[in-house]
């Protein structure tokens, strides 16, 4: 049941045994992944441990979030760790072309 999932996701989240950090959550449409994502992205941003949530949505394709995926996370990252932040701020002075690359490399 989504009661029961939500409990599982819970506990993987605050498990100090697993390395894995990415959880991939997938199935059919219409079978509440994203109330599922949103309400653990809600549970977490109340304990103040977010750090970042992005959610696709196939009908908002003109919006390329698929592109933003490592923009939205660094500056999610920055805002929620000033180490990253200052990190971020000293990677990105002299590299303005990262501002819009859409790899990693």
């Amino acid at each position: 049941t989504r009661n029961e999932l939500l409990t599982e996701m819970k506990s993987w989240i605050n498990s100090t045994e697993n390395a894995r950090r990415v959880l991939r959550l997938c199935g059919t449409a219409g079978r509440g992944k994203s109330a599922i994502a949103h309400t653990i992205a809600n549970w977490s941003n109340e304990l103040g441990s977010l750090g970042s949530c992005l959610c696709f949505d196939r009908t908002r394709g003109a919006h390329r979030l698929h592109q933003k995926i490592f923009i939205t996370v660094a500056r999610d990252s920055a805002d929620c760790n000033p180490v990253i932040l200052e990190a971020l701020g000293h990677e990105l002075h002299d590299r303005n072309d990262l501002l819009k690359t859409l790899t990693v490399t």
